[in-house]
């Protein structure tokens, strides 16, 4: 969140930059000219520590949790409770199931935050593409709002969330399609495509570096979890029902 208030403050100081006199207002112009080099800096470095030490973090830490919970040892001094809605005892069947859920809730919320991200990305890009063809229209302004544009935080973020959630639907239909089969629960292939499952996952997760809303998290979470429990009983895998703890 810090992250994307200080890049849309540097995007509206490069823009307000254009905006000032410097000969009229030269003070004005160097604050904003500082404020915004230092917006620059801090974005940068923002974005630096996420990705070397907060998402490694986060990563390592959900792969020790879900594999604690499969196998019902505590990798982690404090392993989530009521996150894994099943009761399975079986390690890679608890796996499987585990994936599945991840994946359900997932596509799910993905889909759901999409339809703002694509709303917003196409006015953007609207809005741009007038500018563009407005004669009248500084070439310089044109630049800035196409580098906002096309920067990492909307038209790259729309095209990762796209990316993600075709891969984690994919991915729900594999796994639901392995569970379903009469395939051996303690067989190696059932083993070995559950276990490229959870990979698929987490390194799905891991490339598209996003995070999930949980705001949108918070109002799907009954229902799809509700839907958990269906689906969980389709499969003939019991399931803890656990609704208000997810």
């Amino acid at each position: 969140m810090v992250s994307s208030v200080i890049f849309y403050l540097a995007a509206a100081l490069s823009v307000a930059i254009l905006l000032i006199d410097k000969q009229r207002d030269p003070q004005l112009y160097a604050i904003v000219q500082a404020s915004f080099a230092v917006s620059v800096v801090a974005f940068f470095i923002s974005g630096i520590v996420i990705r070397t030490y907060f998402a490694v973090r986060a990563h390592s830490s959900r792969v020790a949790d879900f594999v604690s919970n499969a196998f019902s040892v505590p990798l982690i001094s404090s392993p989530s409770k009521g996150y894994y809605n099943t009761t399975e005892t079986e390690p890679f069947l608890r796996m499987g199931m585990s994936v599945l859920e991840n994946s359900l809730f997932t596509k799910s919320i993905l889909r759901r935050m999409l339809g703002f991200e694509r709303s917003r990305v196409s006015l953007y890009f609207i809005v741009w593409l007038w500018a563009a063809f407005f004669r009248t229209t500084d070439l310089e302004l044109i630049a800035v709002v196409a580098q906002v544009l096309f920067s990492e935080q909307l038209v790259s973020r729309w095209i990762r969330m796209e990316w993600l959630r075709s891969r984690v639907e994919r991915l729900y239909d594999d796994m639901y399609a392995l569970l379903q089969s009469s395939e051996p629960f303690d067989g190696k292939e059932f083993r070995a495509r559950v276990v490229e499952g959870l990979i698929r996952y987490e390194t799905s997760k891991s490339q598209a570096g996003l995070s999930l809303s949980t705001r949108v998290f918070n109002k799907m979470n009954a229902d799809l979890s509700g839907k958990w429990i269906d689906i969980s009983g389709q499969l003939g895998v019991a399931s803890s029902g656990t609704i208000d703890s997810k």
